[in-house]
């Protein structure tokens, strides 16, 4: 055999193997670097975790102390039941150790622990006070020791005015181990752990209560005072840091919203790449290109050796290669196989564990064949009891919309079939029998020839949980503006009746009391009882949750939120006009016929409002009108609630349904009406709802599909 095409085929991998080197040396510098952005974006993500769980917990807060104070007589505070009953009551409900009112004009404190203030107490003179004072509005001040606790405690305080006059100041106490319950709990790996610092670095809360007020965690960790000067930033980051000797941590922080703390997390950098490893491939990826660099280099270092042999030895063994070289063509086949082979297990491993946060279902003929560690935890099944079940058993026989189980994933799985990825909620089953929701992708793919179903399920229960209160705080908000149109619709019928009554004691002293006299006043007066009854019936309804989604015609749903509000906007001198551009009297739509009504309640409210702002500026020739518009085809249907305003701000538009995002004044905007109708609409009902805006006019447009009279029955 010639010498000449094995040496160029040595040549050629030799080549190839340095290039393979180069290569992969290349590669795994990259994935290195994609690994440590992995590693802090996820110390950023526990950071921020446990700054959303100290918001909510002030939110909270804040909210029993806004209760608190619309319950006091402020005009009239004074040594009584009126005064302490709201404090005690707070104390109870937001877990304070201590709420207290201080007045502005005498200098009187009222406890609601039951604590007498010394003679030569002036709450005027205390640090929570002027602070109150000085900032305006409610919030927290730093920790400090309570005269009658002796312990550290966080006050929230909030000024009380009166016409614009300062009354006085209330303060609820928080015992400091109620927030380090929120934020030390947080436990993430062996040696690391979290806290809260003031913006200068100043120690708030922290596993060592010696540090706390006493300590900046500059002082306490010397080299981050070389790498940043104070914290700042609405934005999670992250700064590396060098403590007990030469050991390496890694700091990440994020702002507390509304406020100058900081929630941060310190770990050790090996610990964080550790807790990182289990939660991504990128380290699987990085171990694997390094075994592949290593694997090249010795396939360099064999080639170079493999050379100098043949060149050496070719000649005298010629004849003995030639006699192996159908056995090597042999071995070449079997190496073919074996690459192939090990590329369909990656393929097949790679696509199962490429989305390792959500729990990973392979199923074949809806018979679980595979499946990851978080289906194991999801479901709380090991993988053996997994793989005996179908997906059918891991589901209750009814979805909650009253669908079956079993036609709705069938026609799922069909269009999956046809090629196209489905993402859609549905409800699951743990091995203890309670239901939670969750968001499911879909794909069907084959390997060796069987059709296969790949889930990829996330659990939503806690966003979920957090869109309810979130619906539910919106129906709290609403109450109070109910119950103002209760009593407004509920004043003229009261004063028909105390007409009839008068009316009654007139005829009895002019002796003109008659039979028929008497029965017209009580036709009437039965009259009048039976309209306040079906106003009571009215809101009941409104109040009423669906639970489950159904038929309606949008123009019921209309006339309810109409009728809702008619003695509000007839008060606010508002022309309402509702339009039928669609020549028919039904219109019917799938979805939570109450929950619907909320959101046109929502946005007549919010049109009334902007009215009644404007009568200061409105000529009286140009008088306001609010319009309802029902239009739409065979397939959509669109609703439009129109007013003459001066509209809204173009740079606040982009903004108008976030949540908590509001233009009104916190005593009567909650900024979730708005996020929640789009919620409603377009999550609920799969409907789309937007917001115009142009000079002297406001108009929102929900659109929904529309249910056909032959498809309804």
């Amino acid at each position: 055999m010639s010498m000449l095409p094995t040496k160029q085929t040595i040549i050629i991998l030799t080549v190839l193997s340095a290039f393979l080197l180069v290569v992969v040396g290349f590669t795994y510098q990259i994935s290195h670097n994609v690994a440590d952005r992995t590693i802090i974006r996820h110390q950023q993500e526990i950071a921020a975790e446990a700054a959303d769980t100290v918001e909510i917990w002030m939110e909270q807060q804040k909210k029993i102390l806004k209760a608190t104070v619309a319950s006091l007589p402020l005009s009239a505070v004074s040594r009584n039941k009126d005064t302490y009953v709201p404090l005690q009551m707070a104390m109870e409900a937001g877990h304070f150790s201590d709420v207290y009112l201080g007045t502005e004009k005498e200098g009187e404190l009222f406890d609601g622990a039951g604590w007498e203030p010394p003679p030569w107490y002036d709450p005027r003179w205390r640090p929570w006070y002027k602070h109150a004072v000085e900032i305006g509005e409610l919030g927290f001040t730093t920790p400090y020791i309570d005269l009658v606790t002796y312990e550290f405690v966080i006050a929230m305080v909030k000024p009380l005015f009166i016409d614009g006059e300062l009354m006085g100041v209330i303060g609820a106490d928080t015992i400091l181990d109620t927030l380090e319950q929120n934020v030390l709990k947080l436990k993430i790996s062996q040696n690391s752990f979290a806290f809260i610092v003031e913006k200068e670095g100043t120690i708030i809360i922290h596993p060592n209560r010696d540090y706390v007020m006493r300590q900046s965690i500059f002082k306490i960790e010397k080299d981050l005072k070389h790498r940043i000067s104070g914290f700042e930033g609405a934005a999670a980051q992250s700064i590396r840091f060098v403590s007990d000797g030469d050991k390496k941590y890694l700091l990440s922080y994020k702002q507390i919203a509304d406020s100058n703390w900081f929630s941060c997390v310190i770990a050790p950098y090996d610990e964080a790449k550790s807790l990182a490893r289990e939660n991504t491939m990128v380290f699987a990826v990085e171990l694997t290109l390094r075994a592949l660099g290593i694997l090249a280099l010795i396939v360099l270092f064999s080639m170079v050796g493999s050379s100098t042999v043949v060149f050496i030895l070719g000649r005298r063994y010629s004849s003995t290669l030639q006699k192996y070289e159908t056995e090597m063509t042999g071995i070449s086949k079997d190496l073919k196989w074996n690459i192939v082979k090990r590329k369909e297990v990656e393929a097949y491993y790679q696509t199962l564990f490429n989305v390792a946060n959500d729990a990973i279902v392979i199923s074949k003929d809806l018979k679980v064949a595979e499946c990851n560690k978080k289906a194991e935890e999801m479901f709380m099944l090991s993988a053996d009891e997994l793989l005996d079940k179908t997906l059918l058993d891991l589901s209750p026989t009814y979805q909650p919309d009253g669908a079956s189980s079993s036609s709705s994933l069938q026609e799922i799985i069909t269009r999956t079939q046809k090629g196209e990825q489905q993402v859609f909620r549905w409800s699951f089953l743990r091995c203890n029998g309670s239901e939670f929701p969750a968001s499911v992708s879909i794909k069907s793919f084959e390997l060796k020839e069987e059709k296969l179903l790949f889930f990829s399920i996330r659990d939503i229960s806690k966003r979920i949980d957090a869109e309810a209160q979130l619906m539910q705080a919106q129906k709290m908000a609403a109450i109070g503006e109910m119950l103002g149109i209760i009593a407004h619709q509920w004043r003229q019928p009261l004063n028909t009746l105390s007409t009839y009554i008068s009316s009654l004691q007139a005829a009895q002293y002019n002796d003109m009391l008659s039979r028929g006299f008497v029965e017209k006043i009580v036709c009437g007066a039965d009259g009048q009882i039976k309209f306040m009854s079906k106003t009571i019936d009215d809101f009941r309804n409104f109040f009423k949750p669906s639970k489950i989604k159904s038929l309606f015609n949008v123009f019921d749903v209309i006339m309810s939120a109409v009728k809702l509000m008619e003695a509000q906007i007839k008060d606010a001198d508002i022309k309402l006009l509702v339009k039928n551009t669609t020549g028919g009297s039904t219109i019917t739509v799938y979805g939570y016929k109450s929950e619907f009504v909320h959101v046109l309640v929502n946005i007549m409210a919010n049109a009334r409002d902007a009215l009644k702002e404007l009568d200061s500026q409105r000529e009286e020739s140009l008088r306001k009108k609010m319009e309802i518009m029902v239009g739409g085809d065979d397939e959509f249907v669109t609703i439009q609630i129109r007013d003459n305003g001066t509209g809204i701000p173009e740079h606040i538009l982009p903004h108008i349904f976030n949540p908590y995002y509001t233009t009104k004044s916190s005593q009567s905007g909650t900024g979730i009406g708005l996020y929640m109708a789009k919620m409603i609409v377009e999550k609920e009902m799969n409907g789309k709802i937007s917001v115009a805006s142009e000079s002297g006019s406001t108009a929102f447009t929900i659109t929904l599909k529309r249910v056909m009279e032959d498809d309804a029955q």
